[in-house]
C-alpha cells in the first residue's frame, strides 16, 4: 500500500479526516490520485468517500477481480521461496532418505510449496476482499452505514479476522508453527495496550528490566528445547533437531548413568 493510503486511514480514524468537510488535507489523496492517472477530486473527503478504485491502487475492474489480482500476486510472489523453505531442510538434514524416494519427496515438496503459496495468497487477498465488502458492497451499498465507521472500524477489524481463517488451509503442524508465531506479537500488543500509559516514563532502569526478561524468556525456551533434543529427540522438529544435532553433536549426546555404565563393564570383562 501506498503510505499515502495509510495515512489517509490512519487521519480517519484520529478524526482529522472527516468526510464532507476540507480539513485542510486535501492533498493528501488529492495528490495520489494524480500519481494513479485518475481525477484529482477522488482524492478529496467533501465527495463523501474514498472510492474502492483509489483503494484499489487504480484498478478499475471492481472488488473481486482486485483480490484475485492480490492473490495472484502474493502466490507467485512467495511460491519460489517456500519451495526453498520445504526442499531445502530434506536435501540438508535427510539427504539419502530424500535421493532414495527423489520423485515422491519431490512431489511432496511441490504440493507443500502450493499449499504454503495458497495460504499467504488467500491470506492477503481475504483482508482487502473483506474490507471491499464491508466498506462498499454490503456496508455502504446495502445497509447505509455510516461510512467513517465502515473505514475506521469495521472494514479492518472483520478483514483482519477473516484472513486469519486462511492458516486452515495449512496443515495442522504448520499451523502450530504459526500459532507460536503469532502468539508473541499478540502478546506483545495487549501489553503495550495495557503497560504503554505507565511504562514509558523514561525511568533509568525499565530498559534494564525489559532486557533482562527478554534474555531470561530466551534462556528457558533454549533450555526447554535443548533438555528435548537431550531426553528425546522425537519430540523436536526434524528440521530443528538437525540443525542443532550439526552444531552442538558432542553436547547433546545422551549422558550413560551409572547402572548402564557397570553394565557395559560387565558385558566387556566377560569378554
Amino acid at each position: 500500500m501506498d503510505v499515502r493510503l495509510l495515512d489517509a486511514l490512519r487521519a480517519i480514524r484520529d478524526r482529522t479526516w472527516l468526510y464532507g468537510k476540507d480539513t485542510g488535507i486535501n492533498d493528501l489523496l488529492g495528490n495520489y490520485c494524480r500519481d494513479l492517472g485518475l481525477p484529482y477530486e477522488l482524492g478529496l473527503p467533501e465527495r463523501g468517500r474514498i472510492p474502492c478504485t483509489v483503494v484499489h491502487g487504480g484498478q478499475p475492474w471492481g472488488c473481486e477481480v482486485h483480490a484475485l489480482s492480490r492473490f495472484s500476486k502474493g502466490f507467485v510472489k512467495i511460491f519460489f521461496l517456500y519451495l526453498m523453505v520445504h526442499g531445502i531442510p530434506p536435501m540438508l538434514f535427510r539427504r539419502k532418505q530424500t535421493m532414495e524416494t527423489l520423485p515422491g519427496s519431490a512431489l511432496h515438496i511441490l504440493k507443500a510449496s502450493v499449499r504454503s503459496s495458497t495460504f499467504l495468497g488467500v491470506f492477503i487477498s481475504s483482508i482487502w476482499y473483506t474490507i471491499c465488502l464491508t466498506r462498499t458492497r454490503i456496508g455502504h451499498q446495502l445497509l447505509g452505514v455510516d461510512q467513517t465507521r465502515l473505514d475506521d472500524t469495521l472494514g479492518p477489524l472483520l478483514g483482519c479476522m477473516a484472513c486469519g481463517l486462511s492458516l486452515l488451509i495449512e496443515n495442522g503442524r504448520r499451523r502450530g508453527e504459526m500459532a507460536l508465531y503469532v502468539v508473541p506479537r499478540a502478546l506483545f500488543s495487549l501489553l503495550d495496550r495495557v503497560v504503554a500509559p505507565w511504562y514509558h516514563r523514561g525511568r533509568w532502569w525499565e530498559p534494564h528490566v525489559a532486557e533482562g526478561l527478554e534474555t531470561l524468556v530466551f534462556a528457558v525456551s533454549m533450555a526447554t528445547i535443548l533438555g528435548a533434543m537431550h531426553n528425546d529427540k522425537k519430540r523436536v522438529r526434524s528440521s530443528v533437531r538437525g540443525l542443532l544435532s550439526w552444531i552442538m553433536k558432542n553436547e547433546l549426546e545422551p549422558e550413560v548413568d551409572a547402572k548402564q555404565a557397570a553394565s557395559l563393564t560387565t558385558d566387556d570383562d566377560m569378554l
